[in-house]
């Protein structure tokens, strides 16, 4: 059983931790992060293409940004958000 700090007038409790208007900022900093990673990764594909990178090299650095800007996604949003919700028969 988890007990609560009381600090003075402050009492910290580990539910309202999540709730603070600094983590839902930083929350959505981060899908915009996520989101920009996964959609940058095709222009950036074509711009370096046009340097003269190899093409595996070039599509080998869009996958993999596309790939950590999934991972920030799941991260920020939470896997309970986007797992199934099992539906009463």
């Amino acid at each position: 059983m988890r007990e609560r700090f009381i600090t003075g007038s402050v009492d910290m409790n580990a539910a309202r931790l999540g709730d603070s208007d600094l983590a839902k900022i930083l929350r959505g900093v981060a899908v915009i992060v996520a989101a920009a990673l996964m959609i940058l990764p095709a222009y950036l594909n074509y711009e370096i293409w046009k340097t003269g990178f190899n093409p595996v090299v070039s599509m080998a650095i869009s996958l993999q940004l596309f790939a950590i800007g999934i991972v920030i996604f799941i991260l920020a949003v939470g896997r309970d958000r986007l797992a199934p919700k099992s539906q009463p028969q």
